[in-house]
């Protein structure tokens, strides 16, 4: 037998929607499921119960009532600061589905909703080259059902984010450090090689004699740190090279920027390598032999089947074999 809605009326005359599974009264409280996604993404029961307008021994009640009905722990409570548990990451991925629908159809019965288009929030590292994202979207946004909400930030920001239920995907170069029993699927999207390149005139004489010729220049590089910078300082320092880093940035459109002034050389992905060729006078010295940027997808495991993260994965997957 299938479950059935009953909307419950409490004595302000508000309602409550109560899932009834007829078969086993197995009941879920939505109103108790909200209070617990308002929680989770406010951090804790005391910014949730100010944002809510209720005490915090009232919705500290609400979360063990929900807590108790569906047998385990949404939180881990360290200190002052509530975590959530692997089911916790789950339940609150359901909330977030629960609740979007719900928005959708009180936008459908007021004819605010122009035939039903899924949202993908998809999270991305500010170090991804922007045309990749472009390009990796491309079967996407060509749909007529899907609408996709691109957030850059850094990637633990991201990743808890992920966790939250509040991004479909995440797209980065770092490899993905992810918590003890975390329901995060990560998967290789592929990789690129790395050359270098500079001004027409800063680049005569320095391609005959590449690497070698490159000693004392001056670079842009990537930011201390990251696996990309790390791999190109241990290059450099294998092909016995000096070089003055005169500038640091993530972002492969000022690192380019730069290039451009014809003072400095950088470091140009190869997937974009027919973007930068003949750019203001940009021009290849050589490619940086056995350096490498890859590039990670990470999805909650439920989610890595859905139809348009799927696409974006298969996506992002073909491109790269093609422009590594």
């Amino acid at each position: 037998m299938r479950p059935a809605l009953l909307f419950v009326y409490n004595e302000r005359l508000t309602c409550d929607v109560v899932l009834i599974d007829i078969q086993n009264m197995n009941w879920l409280n939505y109103q108790h499921l909200y209070y617990f996604s308002v929680i989770a993404s406010e951090g804790g029961i005391a910014p949730a119960a100010r944002k809510l307008k209720l005490t915090h021994s009232t919705l500290s009640a609400q979360l063990k009532s929900l807590e108790a009905h569906l047998g385990t722990l949404l939180f881990d409570r360290r200190g002052k600061r509530l975590w959530l548990t692997s089911f916790g990451q789950e339940a609150l991925s359901y909330a977030v589905d629960i609740f979007r629908l719900g928005r959708e159809l009180n936008e459908s019965a007021q004819g605010r909703l122009r035939g039903r288009r899924k949202m993908v929030v998809v999270g991305v590292a500010p170090s991804i080259p922007k045309s990749l994202i472009a390009w990796v979207m491309e079967t996407t946004l060509a749909s007529e059902n899907v609408s996709v909400q691109i957030r850059q930030d850094d990637p633990p920001v991201l990743l808890e984010r992920l966790m939250l239920g509040r991004c479909g995907m995440v797209i980065t170069n770092d490899p993905p450090q992810l918590p003890r029993a975390s329901r995060l699927h990560v998967q290789i999207l592929g990789n690129t090689g790395i050359s270098l390149y500079a001004h027409d005139r800063l680049a005569r004489g320095l391609k005959k004699d590449f690497p070698a010729g490159i000693n004392g220049k001056k670079l842009v590089m990537p930011m201390a740190g990251g696996p990309l910078r790390k791999a190109l300082d241990h290059w450099l320092l294998e092909h016995e090279l000096s070089v003055e880093v005169v500038a640091e940035t993530n972002d492969a459109g000022i690192m380019r920027a730069l290039g451009t002034l014809g003072t400095c050389i950088l470091p140009v992905r190869g997937i974009v390598r027919k973007e930068v060729e003949g750019l203001h006078g940009l021009r290849l010295l050589g490619e940086c032999v056995g350096v490498r940027e890859t590039y990670y997808a990470v999805t909650a495991e439920r989610k890595s089947h859905d139809e348009p993260i799927s696409a974006i994965l298969r996506q992002a997957t073909r491109h790269l074999e093609h422009r590594h």
